[in-house]
């Protein structure tokens, strides 16, 4: 690409103006920048996925109930992605497509003992990739 096509590109192209008064790299601020849009994903997250934002509840403790689960959920939710990120797998599973997956599995307790029901083969290599090491082999 020449000098006069990158001038005519950069026209078309978006611009994003940081003003700060940190005293940080750009790279630094930049990172900053892609921090605070995570957290605004987050919060979606927390509206959407868990219908945080729909609590018809009449007292103090119940709001505060829900808002600590919903809070826990959305935890599990980010760790559950993580581990999908560290294993590459996050551009084709979710963290609900993980817990339909692993929901496959049963803990069957009978009496004083108990087991595991068969684990499916796809359960098993996704387990093997996200090196969970849940189910004894």
């Amino acid at each position: 690409m020449d000098k006069k096509e990158l001038r005519a590109q950069m026209k078309k192209a978006g611009k994003i103006l940081i003003l700060s008064n940190l005293d940080l790299e750009e790279h630094e601020i930049c990172e900053l920048h892609k921090k605070r849009e995570w957290v605004k994903k987050m919060f979606d997250t927390y509206k959407t996925m868990l219908n945080a934002d729909k609590i018809y509840l009449q007292d103090d403790e119940s709001v505060f109930g829900h808002v600590f689960i919903s809070f826990l959920s959305l935890y599990i939710h980010c760790k559950l992605e993580q581990l999908l990120k560290k294993a590459k797998l996050n551009h084709k599973l979710t963290p609900i497509d993980l817990l339909f997956k692993y929901g496959k599995v049963y803990h069957v307790k009978l009496g004083n003992s108990s087991m595991i029901t068969e684990v499916p083969k796809k359960v098993g290599d996704l387990e093997e990739k996200l090196g969970l090491n849940i189910f004894p082999r």
